[in-house]
């Protein structure tokens, strides 16, 4: 009993071992213990690709398709899910491929992995591969026949052509024996001495005056062969004397002076337009001139009377008490902005910020803008009495440097009052600039300000 039961125990292990192997190999050939990493394609067709159906990675055996994800709609493409090894993934890269193939030319179908290129990154798993769709024989047949169904087509045309050309060469072909025949008459009317060729070659008479036309032409000949050689002697005599390459020498010196001559023209015109023409505020150096010496002559008569006027009104009697400024733009910057005008803000005092007044031209320099001349026309609207008030004209500037902010400040003041003197004749006397770099009141709510701000002096404002 007790061999028995050996017996049995050895026979037991013996089939499981060889059941164990027998698993092995079969799953071995299966690649069912190798690591896997899942792919996904997409075809429109899958042309007979089934389940398990093999991948290969640029020739390889790499695993098999492990399932299809049939498409709800017709628009829509058959999934196939591909397990891969994982030995083979660094081959397949964001530029691969999928295709259809047969193991030669009645075989098995299976997906066939194009390996990418080393310019691209290695595809992650679960990414979807592109699809190439597979070649369809019935559709190579269909555009085969639809060829040959063109082909004849042209060889049809082609026929009709062929005979429409071979009847017009036959036209052709009588047309030119008709011409030959009537060359043919021509030529025997001449031998006959019918028309001007034939008399000319029959009759002795037109014989005769040819051959003395002949000669006189001979004669001629000789008389222009005399006066040619006369001609080489004068040439040669002025040569020698070498008359021409003096008249080339005064030439090129004529058209030398000549191009100077215009050079010069050219830029004195364009010195007189640029200081004849108009300026940035539209007005011409003639206008300019006047209106500068008419402004001289002001200022020079009236520059006391109204120097000692200002000192007495209302808005310079803080400003002007205890000194002798006769110029608005002599005004200290300190002095300013302790005066009352600066620390209580009036009605009439207009904000107009840079970006509204300026522009840049082509040197890069701030000029006022076709917009800012109207804001600044705006602002000054709401003056009642312009003429009959002082208007300062402060600048502001909030970029660079303390001292680019005071330069800039004051050059946009500046090109504010030169605007409102020339469009609104206002008296240069009447019209101040104060420069103000970035700093605008207390009273006016702003930290900083950029642009100006036209201060009519007076309670005037609307």
């Amino acid at each position: 009993m007790k061999n028995h039961n050996v017996i049995v125990g050895v026979f037991i292990t013996a089939a499981i071992a060889l059941f164990g192997a027998a698993l092995f190999l079969i799953g071995n050939e299966h690649k069912a213990f190798r690591r896997h990493v899942v792919f996904y394609t997409n075809f429109q067709n899958v042309d007979s690709i089934p389940k398990g159906a093999k991948v290969r990675v640029d020739g390889m055996d790499a695993g098999e398709v492990e399932s299809i994800q049939i498409p709800s709609s017709p628009s829509q493409k058959f999934r196939l899910k591909m397990n891969v090894e994982e030995r083979l993934h660094g081959l397949i890269r964001e530029d691969s491929f999928v295709t259809v193939e047969t193991e030669g030319l009645v075989g098995d179908k299976f997906l066939l992995i194009q390996g990418g290129t080393d310019r691209a990154a290695e595809a992650a798993p679960e990414t979807t591969l592109q699809g190439k769709e597979p070649f369809e024989i019935g559709k190579l047949l269909e555009q085969a026949q639809g060829i040959m169904n063109q082909a004849g087509t042209t060889i049809t045309g082609l026929q009709a052509t062929m005979k429409d050309v071979s009847g017009r060469l036959d036209t052709t072909l009588d047309t030119a024996t008709g011409t030959i025949r009537n060359v043919n008459g021509l030529v025997l009317d001449v031998r006959k001495g019918k028309g001007t060729a034939g008399l000319l070659l029959e009759d002795p008479a037109t014989a005769a005056d040819v051959k003395q036309s002949i000669a006189n032409v001979r004669q001629t000949t000789e008389k222009l062969n005399t006066t040619t050689t006369r001609v080489d002697n004068l040439v040669a005599d002025v040569q020698n004397r070498q008359l021409v390459a003096k008249i080339d020498d005064t030439l090129v010196s004529a058209k030398s002076a000549t191009q100077n001559l215009d050079q010069t023209s050219q830029q004195i015109n364009t010195t007189l337009k640029s200081a004849f023409g108009e300026d940035q505020y539209g007005e011409d150096a003639g206008s300019n001139l006047q209106q500068s010496l008419t402004n001289l002559n002001q200022a020079s008569g009236n520059l006391t009377d109204d120097t000692e006027a200002l000192k007495h009104e209302f808005f310079f009697k803080g400003f002007f008490k205890h000194r002798g400024y006769d110029n608005l733009d002599d005004l200290p910057v300190e002095q300013y902005r302790a005066g009352e005008i600066f620390k209580k803000l009036p009605e009439s005092r207009q904000w107009i910020a840079a970006p509204a007044l300026f522009t840049t031209n082509q040197s890069g320099e701030e000029v006022l803008s076709m917009p800012g001349r109207q804001s600044i026309d705006q602002a000054v609207g709401q003056f009642k009495a312009l003429y009959d008030k002082p208007l300062i004209v402060e600048g502001y500037a909030s970029s660079g440097s303390p001292s680019e902010e005071l330069v800039q400040s004051r050059r946009r003041a500046a090109l504010v009052r030169n605007y409102l003197q020339l469009h609104f004749h206002l008296e240069p006397k009447d019209t101040g600039i104060i420069a103000l770099s970035s700093t605008p009141p207390e009273s006016a709510g702003k930290t900083t300000f950029d642009g100006v701000s036209l201060v009519s002096v007076g309670r005037d404002s609307k």
